[in-house]
């Protein structure tokens, strides 16, 4: 088909996913609701900032959810079918409604069509408007960027909807200021840098975290950044930020600061036999873990690793700017390895 006979369809595909999207549409457009979800009882609910997640007294045909996650998957040319009843998209930038981080789901994996719309952030929230919000304190956030300037490597970790992402993007605006070259691995977009020097990669089933963080090496990065690590990429990321690649920064999913090398120790497992916990203290400085409460997200905890000794299976560290300690009465302390 030519061009314009392909642009007639998208056309008329987009059209008739907003048409699909009308009882959504709302909430989309509230500025405060970062997701909406569908799920099998037809019920539309949301999370927005402020209230947290909320049913919202709507239900929504599941035909039209249906049509939803088809016209999806037709925008972003995939298939949806009885032997892949599941789609991961992102869909396309339009002027309807801002960019969305698509998860659709169909009959047999779920009694009736679901859909979760993730809205990507219009505005990037800065270190100081986590200082404002009471996200940040003042000493956490002087050691923050000490250490941005200092080109520490970050791990921003937390649990789900703890604003890690979120987090990593007022950590870039930072990094944007000072004149290096950064090279940004995702497989799924969300994070926003405008250094001047800047090159965004996207890892797919087919080129994967691995295979970018290779290439990355051949680039002449200063700071490699990595949206998140949930797997063997964290070894290959590791063994580049342990090798004269300072200044990074990543997320990881876990329960805790501490939680967080233990995390670390279980991905790089499964591509090495060989433990990794010298690599882990030698390339991480800072970990920074986030904690959603309520409706409330803060930063609980910030420690920097000062080494792993190998005889007593401990790593050292130190708490900086944590509630319950002064800078002038922080003392080395140890974690005891899970066994």
């Amino acid at each position: 088909m030519s061009s314009e006979g392909n642009s007639e369809r998208y056309r008329i595909t987009m059209d008739a996913l907003i048409t699909s999207m009308k009882d959504l549409m709302p909430f989309l457009k509230d500025k405060k609701v970062f997701e909406v979800y569908v799920n099998p009882d037809h019920k539309i609910w949301v999370d927005s900032l402020g209230k947290g997640r909320v049913y919202t007294g709507k239900t929504i045909p599941p035909e039209k959810t249906k049509g939803i996650i088809l016209s999806v998957a037709a925008l972003t040319n995939q298939i949806v079918a009885p032997n892949r009843p599941v789609l991961d998209a992102d869909i396309p930038k339009n002027p309807y409604f801002p960019k969305c981080r698509f998860e659709g789901n169909l009959p047999n994996v779920v009694p009736s069509p679901t859909l979760n719309i993730r809205k990507h952030p219009e505005t990037i929230f800065t270190l100081e408007d986590y200082v404002k919000q009471g996200t940040l304190t003042e000493t956490q956030y002087r050691v923050l960027i000490d250490g941005i300037r200092k080109k520490k490597n970050i791990i921003a970790a937390g649990g789900t909807k703890s604003g890690k992402t979120t987090f990593l993007n007022a950590i870039l605006n930072e990094i944007s200021k000072l004149d290096d070259r950064v090279i940004i691995i995702e497989d799924t977009p969300e994070l926003q840098c405008t250094a001047k020097d800047c090159v965004q990669m996207r890892a797919t089933a087919e080129f994967t975290m691995e295979d970018c963080l290779r290439q990355v090496l051949r680039m002449t990065p200063d700071r490699i950044v990595v949206g998140e690590v949930r797997s063997g990429e964290a070894l290959a990321l590791l063994d580049a930020w342990s090798t004269g690649h300072g200044g990074g920064c990543s997320t990881v999913h876990s329960n805790s600061a501490k939680d967080t090398l233990l995390r670390l120790e279980n991905m790089t497992a499964r591509v090495s036999r060989n433990p990794q916990q010298a690599t882990i203290a030698q390339a991480i400085n800072y970990i920074v873990y986030l904690k959603y409460t309520g409706n409330t997200r803060k930063v609980q905890e910030i420690i920097e690793l000062l080494g792993y000794d190998s005889v007593t299976k401990k790593y050292s560290y130190r708490s900086l700017a944590s509630p319950s300690h002064s800078p002038q009465t922080q003392i080395q302390t140890q974690i005891e390895k899970k066994q």
